[in-house]
């Protein structure tokens, strides 16, 4: 690498920076100064009048910087210039990033691009003279930029093409791709460079042109000219509220001093930064570099970060195919894991016997068990005192369930001594009480990495009270040890789903060794003493085996009579009923019926008392017909008369008349009576069974079958409705019309098969 310290010569760090040294590190906030080729306003929305100015209005506007706050913005803009301000400083929605209003021309006739945006309540105006030409169409420029990268068989391809285009469209001299390492430093992982420039690929830069934070404020950065002092605001804060007007969405704000000398010494005149953003996150960037000033126009700029936006999102749509492969290879190593551990007896048993699966889940040299304070392991990995050791400190650091690091020496100084095996581990609790673990471990990897600068440099102040950047701007080599491979985020959402599963399957077994262990001989002795116990109780268990069989026959036999009983009882009242409904009621009707046709001859020709008698003659015959088919449904008369066959015959027609079900009807009993016990069970057993098909069943189609074998009876109703679920073979108890006809069939010597398929 070369130095380019002459370059910086004329580059100090005036003091308006405000720069915090605290040993070594420093916390950047933008300074309030913009880049002097360029000029900015900052107007109250409400009048517009110039709260603050900077830059190069002399040259752009006419006049100097100094002497335009509080004069009116209408005497540097046109009326029409101040009608399109005017409505914007009045939107409802505060404009963030930078929007282009419209173009002035300078009086040497050089085209200033105006953008606007809102910060700190004002309208900041920022002027923007072109001294590059602009795309003609910037969509289109990015649509075509984007299309060449997108092919990219991999990411080291697609990380190639997108340097590579960015400096062919941007003609810098150099263009590079960072990738953000975990403290805050940066890789070069692609370079495209003019054949005179020296290589920057594989260095790791101690200070990325943008801080390593999400947000649209670090979106893209530019530094035409790293030479050129910064144009401060005027006046620093305002008068207004006394406030210093935020420079975060400025499209021309200036890079702090230190960046600039940094980028001095690096030889370099001009840069572009461009952040990718993955998920939220910065996750790298796409830097530019030129020996000489590059004044891009802001057309340019946008169509710049508008790629490195576009190039963000093919670059997370990547990242999370590559996880998803990940992820679904680990899933499937996981479902045959979990689906063997929930059928082990004993878990560390069932861990070791499998334990390429979990080398296999999640890559690493050796993986370990850690069950009621032993240790078994497999390939490289610590000795069990080592362990045990270890295991008393890991018991002390707070974890989700899942503790990993890359540098164990660096959290647990001990574990120096065996680096070699194990200087990454990932630990996977299965419980709480006692401690187990699952380890992982993985060995030490030396690297060497090229810093573009020494990192633990601090920045310094010099005999003539200039500020020295953070790095130096040569290479500098570091040997990085006691370091193992990264654990990726993939392996160890993993590891958390992994811990879920198997907590669910195994929690209970492992949670109880212990107790069973410290418990087995207490339990041991307490099962001899119930051995004999039981041997001499043993007896007098079985008499009273004996006594409370008897006693169960006993009550069984008189609940069995007192069911039969029961039901013989409902069925002769059922018959009282029926009889008293056909017989009484239905004699009086039949006179009441006589007495309105008497009526009606008297009435002679009154045809309205005729049409009353005539109504009452109706009602009465409709209640007589109620009364019979009531009497019909209680005990039908035939059942007791003309026997089950003509019963069950009259039983289908009425169910027939009533619902658009087709009945079929097949008997071969003859012309042979049952014993009325069994005619009433069978025509009852039908009715609920009818009952439930036109009810739930939704058929169309109804079979009954009544058939006469040597010694018994079979009724069979078939149906071709929906069906119902049965609970096995005894169910459905809950069902109480079933639970109905059991019970009658039980007291007839009958019983009961459904099969609802």
């Amino acid at each position: 690498m070369y130095s380019g310290l002459d370059n910086s010569a004329g580059l100090r760090v005036s003091d308006f920076d405000p720069i915090t040294l605290a040993g070594g590190t420093r916390t950047e906030v933008l300074p309030g100064a913009i880049q002097p080729h360029a000029a900015l306003l900052a107007l109250a929305p409400a009048d517009l009048t110039i709260i603050h100015a900077a830059g190069a209005t002399a040259s752009l506007l006419g006049a100097a910087a100094d002497l335009l706050p509080g004069t009116a913005a209408s005497s540097v803009f046109s009326s029409d210039q101040i009608a399109r301000l005017q409505t914007l400083a009045a939107a409802e929605r505060a404009i963030e990033r930078p929007q282009h209003v419209f173009t002035l021309s300078a009086p040497d006739a050089t085209p200033i691009d105006v953008v606007v945006h809102h910060a700190s309540g004002l309208l900041v105006v920022e002027l923007d003279p072109r001294r590059e030409p602009a795309p003609e169409n910037s969509l289109a420029l990015v649509q075509s930029m984007i299309r060449r990268v997108r092919p990219a068989p991999n990411l080291q391809a697609f990380f190639d093409s997108m340097a590579a285009e960015l400096r062919n469209v941007t003609g810098f001299d150099r263009v590079m791709v960072y990738r953000f390492a975990p403290e805050g430093s940066a890789d070069v992982i692609a370079e495209a460079r003019d054949p005179d420039a020296s290589p920057f690929l594989g260095l790791r830069d101690p200070q990325p042109d943008i801080p390593h934070r999400p947000g649209p404020a670090s979106r893209i950065r530019v530094q035409p000219d790293v030479h050129a002092p910064a144009a401060p605001l005027v006046p620093a804060q305002s008068p207004r509220s006394g406030t210093a007007l935020d420079l975060s969405f400025s499209a021309i704000r200036s890079c702090s001093p230190e960046h600039r000398l940094y980028l001095a010494q690096l030889g370099v005149a001009a840069s572009l930064s461009l952040s990718l953003v993955v998920e939220g996150e910065v996750w790298g960037l796409i830097v530019c570099h030129h020996g000489t000033p590059r004044f891009l126009p802001y057309r340019m700029r946008e169509a710049c970060a508008l790629f490195a936006e576009m190039a963000s999102l093919q670059l997370e749509a990547r990242l999370a195919a590559d996880q998803l492969a990940a992820r679904l290879r680990s899933t499937r190593i996981h479902e045959e894991l979990v689906t063997r551990m929930s059928q082990e007896s004993d878990l560390a048993e069932g861990l070791i016997r499998f334990y390429p699966n979990l080398l296999d889940f999640i890559p690493a040299a050796g993986v370990g068990l850690w069950i009621d304070g032993q240790f078994t392991g497999i390939g490289a990995t610590p000795g069990p005192a080592q362990v045990a050791a270890m295991m008393g400190w890991l018991h002390g650091v707070a974890h989700d369930g899942v503790y990993h690091t890359d540098c164990l020496a660096l959290a647990y100084p001990p574990a120096k001594a065996f680096a070699g095996c194990a200087s990454g581990l990932l630990a996977l609790s299965l419980s709480n009480t006692p401690h187990n673990y699952v380890l992982w471990f993985r060995p030490e990897v030396v690297r060497v990495v090229t810093w573009a600068g020494m990192p633990n440099k601090p920045v310094g102040v010099g005999a003539d009270g200039s500020r020295t950047p953070k790095g130096c701007a040569s290479s500098w080599q570091e040997s990085v040890r006691l370091h193992g491979e990264p654990w990726l985020d993939a392996e160890i959402d993993a590891a958390h789903r992994l811990r879920e599963s198997l907590l669910d399957v195994v929690l209970r077994r492992i949670d109880g060794i212990a107790r069973e262990r410290r418990s087995a001989q207490l339990l041991q002795e307490q099962l001899m003493r119930q051995v004999e116990l039981g041997l001499s109780r043993s007896k007098d268990v079985a008499k009273t085996l004996q006594e409370e069989k008897r006693r169960r026959v006993l009550v069984e036999a008189d609940l069995s009579k007192v069911l039969r009983r029961t039901v013989e009882d409902q069925e002769a009242e059922r018959l009282r009923i029926a009889r008293e409904l056909h017989d009484t009621l239905g004699q009086s009707l039949t006179l009441l019926q006589l007495g309105f046709d008497k009526l009606g001859q008297a009435a002679g020709d009154n045809p309205e008392l005729q049409q009353r008698i005539a109504e009452m003659k109706s009602l009465t015959a409709d209640v007589g017909r109620q009364a019979n088919r009531l009497a019909w449904e209680i005990r039908p008369t035939a059942l007791d008369d003309l026997g089950i066959q003509t019963a069950i015959q009259n039983l289908l027609d009425s169910w027939s008349e009533k619902s658009s079900i087709e009945f079929d009807l097949h008997m071969t009993l003859g012309s042979r009576r049952l014993p009325s016990p069994v005619e009433t069970t069978l025509y009852r057993v039908l009715q609920e069974a009818l009952t439930n098909v036109v009810r739930h069943a939704s058929a169309r189609h109804v079979s009954v079958i009544l058939q006469l074998g040597d010694d018994q009876v079979t009724m069979i109703v078939e149906d071709d409705g929906c069906g119902f679920v049965t609970a096995g073979h005894k169910q459905p108890s809950g069902r109480l019309g079933l639970l109905g006809i059991r019970e009658r069939l039980t007291l007839v010597g009958g019983s009961l098969e459904i099969e609802s398929r």
